[in-house]
């Protein structure tokens, strides 16, 4: 399997530290997997309980009696490291991690980003998040989220990628674009981007024949090679992609930088750049929906 059928068709599916009080965030996962028809197998690990909600529980990585594709870590920041090594030494292809209070968090949390950049380092595990609040494949019931917008088990499907920087801003999308009709074939929280960024999540989907077209939710730029090559891989595959960019206005370039920690950059630069990659850029979320 290669990094595309990770993200949006793996086999196995563990979720580490899900909760067993329906009520909780972090047991939003496993509802919802289970409401959407999930095929694949789905381990849950957690070192506490024998079961979660109604299902077997393992009490670690290593107990599990197969290796999974991809493991959502639900657990607090304080745990994350640990299990990320876990999944290292394992050899798990993809982490998708909740949990924030990382490189934003001051210097205990870039400490922590800093220890998890050097478990994963030369690893051949990539890292979704910090900060992700999960990824969906709408057509085939890997509704691999925490995000409560996918409570919703109407979804309606269609060819439409969405990624995004803000995990709130999928539900705003989701709900919007179903009042107009629209289809989806999926969506991603990037999170921090620690380790994938969006260009080469978007590129990993790329050949998907389910995908047709891509909205992207831009707070900054993170790698604009690979994103640069995304939009390339999309031109060939004839999959028109469409962006907003926080930042055009001075309240959109301060909101950028609150939100993520991270410099945005002159807008110009931006807007140039998106330009050259023929990346259609709106100038507000009501166009990237109407857009879509």
């Amino acid at each position: 399997m290669i990094l595309g059928e990770y993200l949006l068709h793996p086999r196995r599916i563990a979720l580490v530290g899900a909760s067993d009080n329906p009520a909780n965030t972090t047991a939003r996962p496993l509802q919802f997997l289970r409401a959407s028809g999930f095929a694949g197998d789905l381990f849950h690990v957690n070192a506490g309980r024998a079961t979660v909600l109604g299902e077997r529980a393992w009490g670690s990585l290593g107990a599990l009696p197969e290796r999974p594709d991809h493991a959502f870590v639900l657990a607090a920041s304080g745990a994350v490291e640990d299990i990320v090594s876990q999944c290292v030494a394992l050899g798990v292809p993809l982490v998708t991690v909740l949990a924030g209070g990382f490189g934003e968090e001051g210097e205990a949390g870039r400490a922590r980003e800093a220890g998890l950049k050097e478990i994963i380092a030369g690893s051949a595990t990539r890292l979704l998040g910090p900060n992700s609040i999960g990824i969906v494949n709408a057509l085939n019931g890997m509704t691999l989220t925490a995000n409560a917008a996918f409570s919703e088990t109407n979804i309606p499907k269609g060819d439409v990628f969405v990624a995004s920087h803000s995990g709130s801003i999928i539900g705003a999308i989701l709900s919007r674009g179903m009042e107009r009709g629209v289809g989806f074939a999926g969506f991603v929280s990037m999170g921090a981007e620690l380790d994938l960024t969006m260009g080469e999540v978007c590129e990993a989907v790329c050949a998907d024949p389910s995908i047709g077209r891509f909205a992207l939710f831009l707070e900054t730029i993170h790698n604009g090679a690979a994103l640069k090559r995304f939009a390339v891989a999309a031109a060939r595959h004839g999959k028109p992609v469409i962006a907003y960019k926080l930042g055009r206005s001075a309240q959109g370039a301060e909101l950028s930088q609150t939100h993520t920690g991270v410099i945005a950059g002159e807008d110009a630069i931006a807007d140039a750049f998106l330009r050259d990659c023929g990346i259609a850029r709106v100038d507000s979320f009501d166009g990237l929906v109407e857009g879509i």
